[in-house]
């Protein structure tokens, strides 16, 4: 637990100290809010704040030297097991909590889909990040920033296909779908972050057993 307690710590100073994770904060929020139109711009201020924390804790923390000093010090035993689980674990906390307390802001009370799908979500965030750091840097961050861009326009609340695909806009879509309406009925994105999960964790787990 000692372990996990110190990565977790680590992970939060090292974030607090770079500077750019202040100017990256202040550019996606204000794309946020510029780019999302104005009805949708709370719903999708409460998803952000789901995959934010990854996103500011995560970034070139793969290779930094504050991971490779704690993996050098906990060679023995299960050490670097804790930390791989800290270090997605913190990122999809954080996320879970600060979400759950901005949600209230735009629905009181929530859904309960929301509570199923934003924990889900932000696991899901978090390994997948956890994972494009690792192995697929840039082309990764290219994808999900335009993924997200996407969202942002509100194009995944026409219905269909895409709202299922773009899973970082679960929590959003969930506060904002209408259960007597045709487009797709909160309850489908409950199993679909479920789905998501699931492939995220197969895939992480996957990639350690292949990778150590």
């Amino acid at each position: 637990m000692q372990i996990v307690t110190f990565t977790a710590e680590t992970m939060l100073n090292r974030a607090v100290r770079i500077k750019s994770r202040l100017w990256l904060t202040i550019a996606m929020l204000t794309g946020l809010f510029v780019i999302t139109p104005g009805e949708k711009a709370l719903e999708q201020l409460v998803s952000f704040l789901v995959l934010f924390p990854a996103v500011l804790l995560l970034t070139n923390w793969n290779n930094s030297h504050s991971r490779n000093g704690i993996l050098a010090l906990t060679t023995r035993g299960d050490g670097n097991k804790k930390v791989r689980i800290a270090e997605w674990v913190l990122p999809a906390l954080a996320g879970i909590i600060i979400s759950s307390i901005a949600v209230f802001a735009v629905s009181a009370p929530p859904p309960w889909q929301f509570w199923v799908v934003s924990p889900l979500t932000a696991t899901s965030f978090s390994l997948v990040f956890l994972i494009i750091e690792q192995h697929l840097k840039y082309p990764g961050r290219t994808i999900l920033s335009l993924m997200w861009l996407f969202q942002l326009t509100g194009s995944e609340q026409t219905g269909g296909i895409a709202n299922l695909l773009l899973f970082t806009g679960y929590p959003s879509a969930v506060l904002v779908a209408d259960p007597a309406s045709v487009a797709i009925h909160p309850d489908s994105y409950v199993m679909a972050s479920l789905v998501v999960v699931f492939l995220t964790t197969t895939g992480y787990a996957f990639l350690q057993r292949r990778n150590p």
